[in-house]
């Protein structure tokens, strides 16, 4: 029986729409989302910020995503997060620049071939991405949100929730209890609601298995300064993007926020990722392991000589968890409160912004009608198991696939592939919602939404889809490496679909730069040889979000020129932050 104290507590009104838990900057984002919309929201945290964070690297698709939450819940700061100008100008100059994914592949006591790397250049026709210094961003986003009508409670744990027919009871740990109408799980991996309702699948569903290890270091070194010059003919230097160093049973992330002129932090994120049965974890301390593991082979130690932890290192167990259910009765776990896979590829922010651009709306109009039935969040739900399952698919063949060269890079041109077409999906997508702001030219989005945003067109579908079973017949050993590279390149080569001129089916193409002559390969090749509806997804994805480029209210040009300026020998200087003697 409840007690007294909270039987009382239910029968009051609730004080507050929306309950938030967690107020990282998916929280924080979300609360700002409803504030501005007029709902009455609380955001309760069980730390304070600053503090520390990984999730660090933005992607295209996350960009766009970010800008069309900003359109449509009218906060106009989320655009600030979309490129790396906005970011400097207007929130934190300790942010990093991101320029492109890179990946270097490495064999445990052999100097890293040069032939065997990839990489994807962000094309600069579009934006320019982030690498966000999250203690800085996530505290910015805070403020936005307080400034919005949102409040927030730090250090704050929830120790029990109660849903009733009339609400929800929050109880923290000290003050009273607080009454809302819906409450949203926006924590993590120890989510409140997880634990109270028992959602965790054990074991979990997700075939993937990882743990890490990280932390932020100084003194790490651009890896271009560690080899020879000339050594590689990267269209973007390494240094400028996040780098994967990736070998059998893992990779490693090197993410620096003092990889630009103007930078003003020393800082680099440093991330170990490893599949424990390859790998298993070792009696010794992370950074022990760390070290060990690095002289292993010969062109990743030398990037590390001389580098310090700033903070003590933090190694988990298996990363990946899933949630058998995400929506009910006035509750929904978002994001990392749901499931975790692990952070290759970059897609944590993607899926927290996928789930507040499909939540916000859907709770908005509940507490209009004052109507929280299950029905109206299902779509929520499948939204949330869909990214699980397709993040869990895509990362997991990465990992088989850095068994081999050959098979890796295969795979990432059909990651190369996916990446494309989904932004393009989403350009236009934001493009026409711009021009009248009708949630109705959303809807094909939404659709495709859990499926990775991978347009609703049947040979991609089933392309990527025989890919994945190719790549799942070698983890099941009944198919060689070589094998599979092969006929993965020869289903690349036979598709009518893929713009030729990225080079995705050439396996001795090793950079997917879009230079402007390619763009304009590939809208002549959009009108005139490519399938009609990608063609048309092709040419809009492309025309319509060029057109906004240049649009003084998308893109801020002066604070572009002035980063390029900044890097300049003589004119550059003055812009530039002075170095400590």
């Amino acid at each position: 029986m409840p007690s007294a104290a909270l039987r009382s507590n239910q029968a009051t009104s609730p004080q507050y729409d929306v309950a938030i838990l967690g107020s990282g900057l998916a929280g924080t984002t979300l609360a700002a989302c409803l504030a501005r919309n007029g709902a009455k929201v609380l955001v309760l945290d069980a730390g304070t910020h600053p503090r520390f964070a990984i999730g660090e690297s933005t992607i295209p698709y996350t960009s766009m995503l970010m800008r069309l939450v900003s359109e449509r819940y009218g906060v106009p700061e989320i655009k600030w997060l979309t490129t790396f100008e906005a970011v400097q100008s207007k929130i934190s100059t300790n942010c990093g620049v991101k320029r492109n994914f890179g990946f270097l592949y490495h064999r445990e006591g052999a100097r890293q071939n040069p032939l065997e790397t990839s990489e994807f250049p962000i094309p600069k026709i579009t934006h320019t991405e982030n690498h966000f210094f999250r203690q800085d961003t996530d505290a910015w986003m805070a403020t936005v949100a307080i400034q919005y009508g949102a409040e927030i409670r730090q250090q704050t744990k929830i120790i029990d929730v109660d849903v009733d027919d009339n609400g929800v009871t929050v109880i923290p740990d000290k003050g009273d209890p607080v009454r809302v109408k819906f409450v949203v799980d926006a924590s993590g991996h120890r989510s409140p609601l997880a634990q109270k309702f028992g959602l965790r699948e054990e074991p979990s569903r997700l075939r993937h298995h990882s743990r890490s290890l990280f932390t932020h270091m100084v003194g790490v070194k651009p890896y271009e300064d560690t080899v020879p010059k000339g050594t590689h003919h990267n269209p973007s230097p390494w240094s400028e993007g996040t780098l994967h160093h990736l070998f059998d049973g893992g990779w490693m992330w090197v993410i620096p926020f003092d990889n630009h002129p103007r930078a003003t932090s020393p800082l680099c994120s440093v991330g170990l990722n490893l599949d424990p049965r390859i790998h298993p974890q070792p009696d010794c301390t992370p950074e022990e392991e760390f070290r060990r593991f690095i002289a292993k082979y010969p062109d990743i130690a030398p990037q590390f000589e001389g580098a310090v932890a700033v903070r003590d290192w933090v190694r988990t167990g298996r990363l990946q968890y899933s949630s058998k259910q995400t929506v009910g009765y006035r509750w929904c776990l978002t994001s990392h409160a749901a499931g975790f896979v692990d952070a290759l590829f970059s897609r944590g922010l993607s899926n927290s912004m996928e789930i507040i651009h499909a939540l916000g709306w859907r709770l908005l109009d509940a507490i209009k009608d004052d109507d929280f039935s299950v029905e109206r969040f299902e779509y929520v739900q499948e939204l949330e198991q869909g990214l699980l399952d397709f993040n869990d698919d895509l990362v997991s063949n990465a990992y088989t696939s850095f068994g081999s060269w050959f098979l890796w890079n295969a795979y990432f041109r059909v990651w190369s592939l996916g990446q494309i077409l989904a932004t393009f999906e989403i350009n236009r997508s934001y493009a026409r919602f711009l021009e009248n702001h009708d949630p109705k030219v959303l809807e094909r989005l939404e659709r495709q939404a859990p499926d990775g945003a991978i347009p609703d067109y049947a040979p991609a579908r089933e392309l990527l889809k025989s890919m994945s079973e190719t790549v799942q017949e070698v983890h099941n050993g009944h198919l060689g490496h070589r094998e599979a590279a092969d006929a993965l390149i020869q289903l690349l080569r036979d598709a009518d679909f893929v713009p030729p001129a990225f080079g995705l089916a050439d396996p001795d193409n090793h950079w997917t730069d879009a230079s402007t002559a390619k763009i304009l390969q590939t809208l002549r090749w959009s009108r005139t040889q490519a399938p009609k509806e990608i063609g048309d997804l092709t040419w809009e994805g492309l025309t319509l979000f060029i057109k906004k480029r240049f649009d003084r209210e998308e893109f801020k040009i002066t604070e572009e020129l002035t980063h390029i300026a900044a890097g300049w020998p003589l004119i550059g200087r003055a812009l530039r932050v002075p170095q400590p003697k």
